[in-house]
């Protein structure tokens, strides 16, 4: 019954963890420039020839423990981001810009490192500062924070990111490219930065800025529920499997107990 065990609680952890990031998803359905995760499951298989082996867990790169964790046929290996574009949706409010393509916004971090995020929900500071919801300064191309005169007039962005109040040009939004998105590591929910911080990002000559909307989120919500309903059965079910064989478990030793 063991094996029955194991591979009913591994199916069980399995949609567990598959249901965390169809929430996380869904949750964040009406995030602005949110980019859904999805999730990479591997099939485990242990040695046996290394069974009772005080090495066997040397230069391994999945050790060949016999621990019962290490008794599940499939773990999650990778949780990775989709990168498609969100649709773009109409705001009418001027401080809010959405990216078309390729290309993030940079702001600067708490820790005065630069981050990268496609939310383009701005507001204007009364010192004049351009800077993002959580109050974080946008940067422009040369690593600068942007800053519009205030109450000199309507500032208007154009799609190569060139900012004018009025007549007069203000400066310019940053918006770079990676050439590998996989280098980037995820910071909250629409934030991300290089996992390697030699990694350094690529100007973006000529984006596609709209002024006036915001990128939704890439997440399908009436996809993405209707897997979370059918994630939660199965897990529903792996579950009721685990407490069967552990009936049947719980039954046989009562029955070698009687025969001896």
């Amino acid at each position: 019954m063991a094996s029955g065990i194991y591979v009913a609680m591994g199916a069980a952890r399995m949609q567990e963890q598959r249901m965390d990031t169809l929430s996380n998803n869904l949750a964040n359905a009406q995030t602005a420039g949110f980019k859904k995760h999805g999730a990479i499951y591997r099939q485990v298989h242990n040695d046996a020839s290394k069974m009772g082996d005080p090495n066997q867990a040397m230069d391994m790169h999945h050790p060949a423990r016999f621990l019962p964790e290490d008794r599940l046929p499939g773990q999650l290996d990778e949780r990775f981001t989709h990168w498609s574009d969100g649709a773009l949706r109409s705001t009418g409010n001027p401080l809010d810009v959405a990216i078309q393509g390729e290309g993030f916004f940079v702001v600067q971090g708490p820790n005065g490192d630069p981050i990268y995020t496609r939310n383009g929900t701005f507001r204007i500071q009364p010192d004049g500062g351009l800077v993002n919801q959580q109050g974080f300064a946008l940067l422009d191309p040369n690593g600068q924070p942007v800053r519009v005169p205030p109450d000199e007039g309507a500032l208007t962005i154009s799609p190569e990111g060139d900012l004018t109040v009025g007549e007069q040009a203000v400066g310019r939004l940053a918006v770079v490219r990676f050439a590998d998105l996989r280098q980037l590591d995820r910071m909250g929910n629409d934030s991300f930065r290089p996992a390697d911080p030699a990694v350094l990002p690529e100007p973006l000559d000529l984006p596609s800025l709209h002024q006036g909307y915001l990128e939704g989120a890439n997440v399908n919500p009436v996809q993405t529920m209707t897997q979370l309903i059918k994630t939660s059965r199965l897990f529903e079910m792996s579950t009721r499997a685990l407490q069967a064989y552990k009936a049947m478990d719980d039954a046989a030793a009562r029955q070698v107990g009687r025969t001896n």
